[in-house]
């Protein structure tokens, strides 16, 4: 109750980890790294929107949420089985059974999809708010052993820094709901649903790429989310109702 009594304007959903596979559920029997990376952030969001009807919410997302349409896409329908995820990364099955099951090496891809899908949903539950997705692309955090070391892919310039890496969130955290929705066509509105921001702190539309198409194009993907919403919900209720 104090939480969801709190001003605020901005909230931003950063909390991110390198799952280790095979990871055994948490003590909520549930997958450590999807309990962390999106229902930890989908609770926070709810809380504070009680309260705060028109936050600002923005999720650390990544480039890597391609990654549950690319290989279905591009890869030779004998090779499918190489790919440990499923199509979407997020589907049924996984919202199902998934989301209970240890962490497998498709988590973090999992969760990069559920924080996109987050954001895209929230204008649609909640319509004075407003909801960015976004991917810093690239940058030496010390979210892995390596990225500590004196030589490193940051040091050589293979990845950005983290005050370059920082840039997408801030122009997200501080545009006006204007600047952010500025090129997307007279008619974009939020309650048609959040949006991502790239790399280079531009705004565009989700699922955007030649690879969502078919089973995975813009609208499947949109039903997904209304899914892992909606499971999300339910998920917390029955938490935090024992």
């Amino acid at each position: 109750a104090q939480l969801s009594e709190r001003k605020v304007d901005v909230l931003y959903n950063n909390a991110g980890f390198a799952p280790d596979l095979g990871s055994p559920v948490n003590e909520y029997l549930l997958d450590p790294s999807f309990t962390a990376m999106h229902l930890s952030h989908y609770l926070l969001t709810e809380l504070l929107l009680q309260g705060n009807p028109s936050l600002r919410v923005v999720n650390t997302s990544s480039g890597t949420h391609h990654l549950c349409a690319i290989p279905f896409a591009y890869l030779p329908e004998n090779l499918l089985h190489l790919i440990e995820w499923n199509p979407g990364c997020v589907d049924k099955q996984f919202l199902q059974l998934g989301i209970r099951t240890p962490t497998d090496s498709g988590a973090y891809f999992q969760a990069k999809i559920a924080n996109i899908m987050h954001a895209i949903s929230i204008p649609h539950n909640h319509p004075q708010a407003t909801s960015v997705a976004i991917d810093l692309g690239w940058v030496g955090t010390s979210i892995q052993p390596w990225m500590k070391l004196s030589i490193s892919p940051t040091s050589m310039k293979l990845m950005r820094d983290t005050q370059t890496g920082v840039l997408p969130a801030m122009h997200a955290i501080l545009s006006s709901n204007e600047e952010l929705l500025n090129g997307h066509g007279e008619s974009r509105k939020w309650n048609d649903g959040g949006i991502i921001m790239n790399t280079m702190g531009k705004t565009e539309e989700p699922y955007n790429m030649s690879w969502w198409t078919g089973n995975l194009s813009r609208e499947k993907m949109f039903e997904l989310g209304h899914k892992l919403w909606v499971t999300s919900e339910r998920t917390i209720t029955s938490l935090t109702s024992n």
